[in-house]
C-alpha cells in the first residue's frame, strides 16, 4: 500500500482526535453547574477548618453579609479573585512564595470558569498544609443539588473571612483603592471602544473622608453603571441587580465589595461593546485612605457621567 495512503490516514486520524477533544472540551465547559462549584467550595471551607484547628483559632463568620441579591458566575469569578489575593498575603506571612494571579479572560463567565477559579483556591489552601503540620488534604465534600451562583459566592465569602483571621488585616484602603484603579481603568476600555469621552477632569481633593463616604460614592457608581446598561450597545445578561444599600457599620470591606460587582458588570459591558483588553490588575498600593479612595470614586463616577451623553 502507498506511503501516502498511510500519511493521509494518520493525518485524518489526528484530525479527528483534535475535533474529538475540542468537543469534549466544549462539552465540559457547557456542562459544568454550579453544584460542581459549590463542592468545591465545601472543600475549601473544610481546608480552612483544618488551617484554623491547627492555628487554634474558631473562625467567626457572624458578619459576613448573606444579604445579597442573586448573583451571577461574572460576580462569583470577581470574588474568587479577591479570595485568591487574600491567600497571596496569608502565604507572605507564613513565608510561603505568592502565585501569581492573571486577569481573566474577556468573555461572559461561566460556571466552568469560576470552577477553574475555585479549584486553584483549594490548590493554594493545600500547600499550606506543611506550614500548618497537617498530613496532606483529601477531599470530602459530597454531591450536593439545587445550588446557585449565590450560593457559592456566599461560600466564597466565607472563606475570605477565614483567611483573614488566620492572621492577615481585613480589607484595608490600599487594596479598595486597588479596585477602584482597575474599574476605572475597566470604564476606559468600555468607553474608547463605544467611540464615548474617557478624559475628564478628576474632581478637587476632598479632607477626612470616611469608609462610609467612600461606600455612597461606590454604590453611585454601580447604580450609573446599571443605567447605562440600559441603553442598547451596553446591554449584559441579566441586567445589574442593586445590593440592598448599607447605611451602618460601614468598613472597608463594604466599599470593596460593591467595587467587585462593578468590576462584574464591566467585565460583561466590555464583551458587548468588543472591548478586548484583560482586565488590569495593579500592583500593591500604598498610604492609601479613605479619603483617596473617595476621591478616585469622585474621578469613576464622572467617568460614568461622561458615557451617559
Amino acid at each position: 500500500m502507498p506511503i501516502r495512503y498511510h500519511v493521509y490516514r494518520l493525518a485524518i486520524f489526528t484530525f479527528s482526535l483534535w475535533v474529538s477533544g475540542l468537543a469534549t472540551h466544549t462539552s465540559h465547559a457547557e456542562t459544568v453547574t454550579p453544584n460542581q462549584v459549590y463542592q468545591v467550595t465545601e472543600d475549601v471551607l473544610a481546608q480552612l477548618e483544618r488551617l484554623h484547628d491547627a492555628n487554634l483559632s474558631i473562625p467567626n463568620l457572624m458578619n459576613v453579609d448573606t444579604n445579597l441579591p442573586d448573583r451571577q458566575p461574572r460576580h462569583v469569578l470577581q470574588q474568587a479573585l479577591n479570595v485568591r489575593s487574600k491567600i497571596q498575603l496569608l502565604k507572605r506571612v507564613n513565608g510561603l512564595e505568592p502565585s501569581e494571579i492573571k486577569p481573566p479572560k474577556v468573555k461572559e463567565v461561566t460556571p466552568s470558569d469560576v470552577l477553574i477559579e475555585v479549584q486553584t483556591i483549594l490548590n493554594e489552601l493545600t500547600e499550606f498544609d506543611k506550614t500548618f503540620n497537617l498530613p496532606p488534604f483529601k477531599k470530602q465534600a459530597k454531591a450536593v443539588e439545587g445550588k446557585t451562583p449565590t450560593d457559592v459566592y456566599l461560600n466564597l465569602l466565607r472563606a475570605q473571612a477565614m483567611i483573614v483571621q488566620l492572621g492577615i488585616p481585613d480589607t484595608i484602603p490600599n487594596e479598595v483603592f486597588n479596585n477602584v484603579l482597575s474599574v476605572s481603568e475597566e470604564i476606559k476600555l468600555v468607553a474608547a471602544a463605544s467611540n464615548k469621552k474617557t478624559d475628564v477632569e478628576p474632581p478637587s481633593p476632598s479632607i477626612g473622608k470616611k469608609p462610609a463616604d467612600a461606600y455612597s460614592l461606590a454604590y453611585y457608581a454601580l447604580k450609573g453603571l446599571k443605567g447605562l446598561t440600559r441603553k442598547p450597545e451596553y446591554k449584559i445578561p441579566n441586567d445589574i441587580v442593586l445590593p440592598k444599600r448599607k447605611t451602618r457599620n460601614i468598613t472597608s470591606s463594604d466599599v470593596q465589595q460593591l467595587l467587585l460587582f462593578c468590576l462584574a458588570e464591566l467585565s460583561s459591558m466590555k464583551v458587548a461593546v468588543g472591548a478586548t483588553a484583560p482586565l488590569m490588575m495593579p500592583k500593591p498600593a500604598a498610604g492609601q485612605t479613605p479619603t483617596t479612595v473617595f476621591d478616585k470614586l469622585g474621578l469613576v463616577n464622572r467617568q460614568i457621567q461622561a458615557m451617559v451623553w
